[in-house]
């Protein structure tokens, strides 16, 4: 294992941690504001509207996060064939670039992941059964 191989991987794993937690919190953060503007009456139309900004937020972090594994799964296939790749995520990020659609289709996909998307579905219908009860 390179030392640049070695420094990299460590970097990356903790900010793989750290986006773990912050989805962690954004949820929090999520139901606590839910709550409060349940119990403050706020309109069907605000509180779907701040549980899909919390929800697309946390597609663009798990997004984020999805490249930080590939970079990962990249530096551990480079470790195992004695390879030198450390350093280089941003150079390898601009040649693998995907275009808007992709970049789009990327965020729906996170959004969609059980993992995601159950807080924000749970939310969803309880919002909508406050309206009907």
């Amino acid at each position: 294992m390179t030392d640049r191989n070695q420094a990299e991987w460590l970097l990356v794993q903790q900010s793989y941690d750290k986006q773990e937690q912050q989805a962690i919190w954004l949820k929090a953060v999520t139901i606590l504001v839910w709550l409060w503007l349940l119990k403050n009456t706020a309109g069907l139309e605000l509180l779907l509207g701040v549980i899909g900004l919390f929800w697309l937020h946390e597609a663009l972090l798990k997004t984020w996060q999805q490249r930080a594994a590939n970079r990962l799964l990249q530096l551990e296939q480079a470790i195992l064939q004695a390879q030198d790749i450390g350093c280089q995520w941003h150079s390898q990020w601009q040649y693998q670039r995907q275009n808007p659609l992709q970049l789009l289709l990327s965020y729906a996909k996170q959004a969609l992941k059980p993992t995601v998307a159950v807080t924000y579905l749970a939310l969803i219908a309880a919002s909508l059964l406050r309206l009907w009860l």
